[in-house]
């Protein structure tokens, strides 16, 4: 792990330098660290170095502020340690007109860019939570202050925190490889049909080729997208060598935005769609059964996707209802232009191909990849942590 760590200055005799002094000195027996202050190059050094988390020890400072934007920017974790800063006492009684403005201006915007905040006790961090600005705090207490605890203890502490900020923002680190596999993965553990020729030979030595920490990731983004079971099938049908991850085990702040992992409903529609259930209400049909099923989760996906909480458990439900039932594909496209739903299912059957490789001969009709495709892309699978 590569940490680089910001301060304003390094003062002797001084309480926050000696703390991070002591702090760098312990963590290099475990990590590999560096130090810059307001006089460093910092974006050279963040470029140099690529840290894997910087550790900002500054507070009412633009500097601070700016480095923060930067790394953020260039998809580094970041995350602050106030140093009691923050508190009601140093914001009301020290410079309180000057601190408003700088809060105004910056530091409640900086304070909520971070991965997470570091503080030194429980009274800090419920001070912090006071204000709102974030809910992502832990607690390492200060060995300079606590002298039950050993320098060599709070780093270790210190770089658990790190792990548990990295693991929460795993998608930054997912590579093309892991990226690819997920479809892969799909594809192969929710076919029905014999695991002979599941997928090219291309895709199965991706697969094969993943190592321990790739599959780490692979399956943190399975959890989120509630996709596990559907992984660990493919990875039992194609006998792949993959590592066994509790996951659960793994610490990890909540998602800022998390998905829905759950199924919807097949039977009736949820939310508010009076004109689709009456539509819909028309098609009491036996032979129609099947084809209301499919419009009904279409329905209900889409209800979830204005969320921007679509997960690939829902877009796995759909691919499933699409490709292993028996209907009349000309029927169930007439249905959905019936709902108004046409357009938006042929946007579900392009991610379909995306997501689950879902191919042309079981496509019911073709897919339509156009701007809000596009925007239901960036709104529903893009990077979250």
């Amino acid at each position: 792990m590569r940490i680089l760590h910001y301060i304003d200055s390094i003062k002797a005799g001084n309480l926050l330098s000696d703390y991070l002094l002591r702090l760098t000195i312990a963590q290099k027996e475990y990590a590999d660290v560096k130090t810059i202050t307001q006089q460093g190059d910092f974006k050279k050094l963040l470029a140099d170095y690529q840290p894997d988390i910087v550790h900002i020890h500054t507070c009412w400072e633009l500097q601070a502020a700016q480095h923060t934007n930067w790394a953020e920017k260039k998809h580094c974790a970041v995350v602050f340690s106030p140093h009691w800063a923050l508190d009601e006492l140093a914001r009301t009684t020290e410079k309180k007109h000057v601190k408003k403005v700088k809060t105004l201006l910056y530091q409640e915007m900086m304070v909520q860019k971070m991965d997470a905040l570091l503080v030194d006790n429980e009274y800090e961090k419920q001070d912090i939570l006071k204000l709102g600005w974030t809910k992502r705090i832990d607690i390492v207490h200060n060995s300079v202050l606590n002298s039950t605890l050993s320098d060599d203890e709070m780093a270790l502490q210190t770089i658990s925190f790190y792990r548990k900020v990295l693991d929460t923002r795993y998608q930054y680190a997912m590579s093309a490889m892991e990226k690819d596999a997920i479809p892969s993965l799909l594809h192969a553990g929710l076919a029905q049909e014999g695991s002979h020729n599941l997928l090219p030979s291309d895709q199965l030595l991706n697969l094969r080729s993943l190592n321990p920490e790739q599959w780490r990731r692979i399956f943190l983004y399975a959890d989120d997208e509630g996709i596990r079971e559907i992984v660990d099938n493919c990875i039992t049908r194609l006998q792949l060598n993959a590592p066994a991850i509790d996951t659960a085990a793994i610490e990890r702040f909540p998602l800022l935005s998390p998905k829905r992992t759950d199924s919807v409903d097949t039977q009736k529609l949820s939310g508010n769609q009076p004109m689709t259930r009456q539509r819909l209400s028309e098609y009491n049909n036996e032979d129609d059964a099947i084809i209301k099923k499919i419009a009904t989760i279409i329905a209900n996906t889409r209800q979830v996707e204005r969320k921007k909480m679509l997960s690939l458990r829902l877009l796995a439900d759909l691919y499933t209802a699409i490709k292993y039932n028996d209907y009349d594909e000309d029927r169930l496209a007439d249905v959905l232009r019936h709902l108004r739903l046409y357009r938006y299912s042929r946007r579900m059957i392009q991610l379909l191909a995306e997501k689950v490789q879902l191919k042309e001969g079981f496509m019911p009709f073709p897919p339509r990849d156009d701007k809000k495709t596009k925007g239901i892309r960036k709104n529903n699978f893009v990077q979250r942590h």
